[in-house]
């Protein structure tokens, strides 16, 4: 069995038109796929909650047809003004895998093309200053996602980052420390958009930290990018002497890295 992918979405997700069942073709691998959850998204102009009833019943059927390798599971975009939507959302529904992330400001997408325009330690306060934000609520989940979201489309250097950015990230990541949450190792962030530099200056700091927990997604929408650079990420971790990986299926599991 290779590395369990823990970011990955299907037609469930407001940005994906990908069946589900096809994660499951030719594939003996656990199965878990984290469907958008975001309140107030500036991209649809709405809640974006998955059917989880209609995500639920598919999942038990996936189990059923597929030996039990299916498991539910979220990516929670945080957006503080609505938090008590996102609890009232959350409340009663049961995921083997929680990610916890933040995609916009309410205005914008932290990927959308007016952040080029805007000053870099403008978008990074306001970016980081919500992560903070998220690490803090009564949100609780098992993973922070790609920490580097509203990064991908900046020319940013790990010297910059650290000018801009220090302050806020020895606060997230003693906040994720604490709260026992992995980092995750992003690979649409570290080889679509490049920032590997800005992960080895995260991990560094993670792990001087104290941070020892890590899970690896290809935040893939669509099948051909399940698993994405599984091979080069899993090298990037054994440089930092990191041989294993978490493995969310109801609980946590540790999973060597091969």
């Amino acid at each position: 069995m290779k590395i369990y992918d823990q970011h990955l979405h299907s037609n469930f997700s407001f940005d994906s038109e990908e069946n589900i069942e096809n994660y499951f073709l030719n594939n003996e691998n656990n199965i878990v796929t984290t469907e958008h959850m975001d309140v107030a998204n500036p991209v649809t102009g709405k809640n974006d909650f998955p059917d989880y009833p209609s995500y639920d019943k598919k999942i038990k059927e996936l189990n059923e047809k597929y030996n039990n390798r299916a498991y539910k599971g979220i990516e929670i975009g945080f957006f503080p003004e609505k938090e008590e939507e996102t609890l009232k959302y959350l409340d009663g529904k049961t995921y083997a895998l929680k990610l916890l992330s933040v995609h916009h400001n309410g205005k914008f997408d932290f990927m959308d093309d007016i952040v080029t325009t805007l000053p870099i330690d403008q978008v990074l306060d306001d970016y980081f200053n919500r992560m903070i934000q998220a690490l803090e609520s009564d949100v609780s989940a098992n993973v922070l996602a790609h920490f580097d979201y509203a990064l991908r489309k900046l020319d940013v250097t790990p010297e910059q980052l650290d000018s801009y950015a220090k302050k806020y990230l020895d606060k997230i990541i003693h906040l994720t420390v604490g709260k026992e949450m992995s980092l995750e190792l992003n690979a649409k962030s570290m080889y679509l958009y490049g920032n590997e530099k800005l992960y080895s200056y995260m991990v560094e700091k993670y792990i001087g930290l104290g941070g020892r927990l890590f899970t690896l997604g290809s935040d893939a929408h669509s099948l051909d990018q399940y698993g994405n650079k599984f091979d080069k990420m899993r090298e990037f971790l054994l440089k930092y002497k990191i041989s294993e990986v978490a493995e969310y299926t109801n609980d946590l599991k540790m999973r060597p890295l091969r």
